[in-house]
């Protein structure tokens, strides 16, 4: 796969991983609806934050996994919902599967990538309508799995200095504590697979 191909198929996972950030947010209602506006990316109908705050907050958390993707240091994303350090609602995770494990792209017009993300869309909405209500004090947070060499990378670059990046050395939860693990959708022509973890 040639470097332009690489990079193509980065920037459509990128663009993909904020469709579903802002799906997140939206259908589990972290924010207010009416900061969220209608556009199509894709051909697709999809909601975006018009927040300032938290589209500068995205901008710089998509340029770190595209930094990422583009050195192969991308282990997973995970979006967190929580009160506190202590108590967690909710986690979103999105595996990326290395670009030689992934389908192969024959998807000229993306056609098929188009659908897959519709379809992806609605899934994760109707399943996760069925949730309780989050409290009203529910905050999230954009974790970025990586290994030692990408992340003493991006704590020498100077283009992430103005958005550091804190190791997070994450402990295993209580085992007494019931967790559901539901499979949301996979967005196959791209290697992208999302899986929520209900506590």
């Amino acid at each position: 796969m040639d470097n332009e191909t690489r990079s193509d198929l980065n920037d459509i996972i990128i663009e993909a991983i904020e469709v579903f950030i802002n799906h997140i947010l939206y259908t589990r209602d972290v924010y207010p609806s009416q900061i969220f506006k209608k556009r199509r990316i894709y051909n697709t109908p999809v909601l975006a934050s018009i927040y300032p705050p938290l589209n500068t907050y995205l901008y710089k958390v998509l340029r770190t996994i595209r930094e990422l993707l583009k050195t192969g240091e991308l282990d997973g994303v995970e979006v967190v919902l929580y009160k506190d350090d202590v108590e967690t609602y909710e986690r979103y995770r999105f595996q990326i599967k290395p670009l030689t494990e992934r389908i192969s792209v024959e998807d000229e017009f993306l056609m098929d990538m188009e659908e897959q993300l519709r379809a992806c869309l609605y899934s994760l909405a109707e399943r996760v309508k069925t949730l309780e209500k989050l409290p009203a004090d529910c905050k999230f947070k954009v974790l970025i799995y990586t290994n030692q060499v990408g992340f003493v990378r991006l704590s020498h670059n100077p283009h992430y200095q103005d958005f550091p990046w804190l190791r997070s050395d994450l402990k295993c939860s209580n085992s007494k504590q019931e967790i559901s693990l539901l499979p949301l959708t996979s967005l196959r022509t791209i290697g992208l697979l999302l899986t929520a973890e209900i506590s």
